[in-house]
This record gives structure tokens, sequence and C-alpha cells, in this order.
């Protein structure tokens, strides 16, 4: 069984099930679009309201200071407004995730726990992203196409 297909599964056994997306380009393009780059890295400087957070300890010890990171005001207010939310991955799995706010967690404790490499959690609309990089920091900004 490949990563993908465990994490298929691992997918349509969560409470709320999250919508897979094969077909996915377009939201690659899209993050691509919105944000600033520097070399396969989002340009953090460049993004609006950065928040940043190094994460210490193992993927587990991770998870509670990734949701307290969340759980700032700002982040929460834009997350909870967010029905939305796309999640990619750096290359470890060939398709994205769709998500309402209400699935981010049980979804981000799964990518966390079990998928390899950085996470990227965004809003198309709202030009927020949240990544969670495997060197162990945690991001969030604004897209500077936000302000256009």
């Amino acid at each position: 069984m490949t990563l993908d297909d465990e994490i298929r599964r691992e997918i349509f056994q969560l409470p709320d099930t999250p919508e897979i997306v094969d077909d996915w380009e377009f939201i690659v393009d899209k993050l691509s679009d919105d944000f600033q780059w520097i070399g396969s890295k989002i340009d953090w400087k460049n993004t609006i309201n950065h928040k940043s957070l190094e994460l210490h300890g193992d993927y587990s010890d991770w998870l509670a200071t990734i949701k307290c990171f969340i759980n700032d005001d700002e982040i929460n207010s834009e997350i909870s407004k967010s029905n939305d939310i796309f999640y990619i991955n750096d290359s470890s799995l060939d398709f994205s995730v769709r998500l309402n706010n209400h699935q981010l967690y049980s979804f981000l404790s799964l990518a966390v726990k079990k998928i390899p490499q950085h996470h990227y959690f965004f809003e198309r609309e709202r030009k927020w992203c949240l990544v969670i990089s495997s060197e162990g920091y945690v991001d969030f900004g604004f897209s500077p196409a936000l302000k256009e």
C-alpha cells in the first residue's frame, strides 16, 4: 500500500470527512500566484501580519503547540471565517484536501502525525496561508495580493 492509499483510507475514517481533490494543479497555481517565494518556500518577509513559532520535540509534541498557535485571536478568527480551506503537501501525496473550518483540527492531526514534508493550509479568497514545515516551524500570514 502506498502512502497515498494509506492517507486516503485514513481521511475516509475521519468523523467529518473532508473532500479529496485529485485534480489539484489549480490549487498549487493559486498558492504560487498569491504568495512570493524564495526557492521552494514562501517569503514570509513579504506577507502581511506574519506570525511564526519554532516547534520542539517530536511530531506528537508539535500538535499541542500548533493548536495553541492557531488559537491566537487573529489566526483563529480568520480560520473560523473560512469554509474553503485547501491542504497541499510538498511532494508526499498526489492529491489535495478541501476542508471547512470544523474539519481542520482532525485533519491537521492526521497530517502532522502521518504525512512527511511541509504542510500548506490556505484559503484562496481570504488569502491566508498556514505552513507547518518539516524543519520545525509553523508560520501564518496573508498574501501581499490581499492589498490589491
